[in-house]
């Protein structure tokens, strides 16, 4: 009896390291440069796409992503993946300018909002916890972009952190 319930339970537990290892779909959190909320969805071995709704340049953006997956070489004895790859965002952007008139006494306020197109790189290292379906991941989202407000803006070092729930 005691050597079936022990097989038992390492066949579960086994079953809920691999779910975590091998999952399909991913839903969390980014904290830092372009923070908000991402789901991303793996179609095979190695390819994802992935959708985020981020704050970032004065506004919040809808950024999609297609990318490719690889095991993190440098890190062979741990579960971790290393992701790259490209897509584009679109968004709103909300800019104000307030200046006084110390001679008049008039305080002045000017808001508009300005469309932000743009063209977004990613690479993430990511860590999968054994045994529970969460991952954690450095990621950095570089984006040139296009925007009514200014021609042309490159903004390289976008690092954030990333919390995911995977199912």
């Amino acid at each position: 009896m005691k050597k079936t319930f022990t097989i038992i339970i390492l066949v579960l537990l086994a079953t809920i390291e691999s779910f975590s290892q091998n999952y399909q779909q991913a839903a969390g959190f980014r904290l830092g440069g372009a923070g908000g909320i991402t789901y991303r969805r793996v179609f095979g071995a190695n390819v994802a796409a992935e959708v985020m709704l981020v704050g970032q340049n004065h506004g919040t953006a809808f950024v999609f992503l297609f990318e490719k997956q690889k095991p993190a070489v440098l890190f062979d004895d741990l579960n971790m993946n290393f992701f790259y790859g490209a897509g584009a965002h679109i968004g709103v952007s909300n800019y104000s300018n307030d200046y006084y008139e110390p001679y008049n006494y008039n305080y002045y306020y000017s808001g508009y909002h300005s469309m932000q197109l743009g063209i977004d790189g990613y690479a993430s290292f990511e860590y999968l916890i054994p045994r529970y379906p969460i991952a954690l991941s450095l990621e950095c989202k570089p984006y040139f972009e296009f925007t009514a407000h200014q021609s042309f803006g490159i903004h390289l070092f976008v690092i954030a952190f990333g919390a995911r729930y995977t199912f």
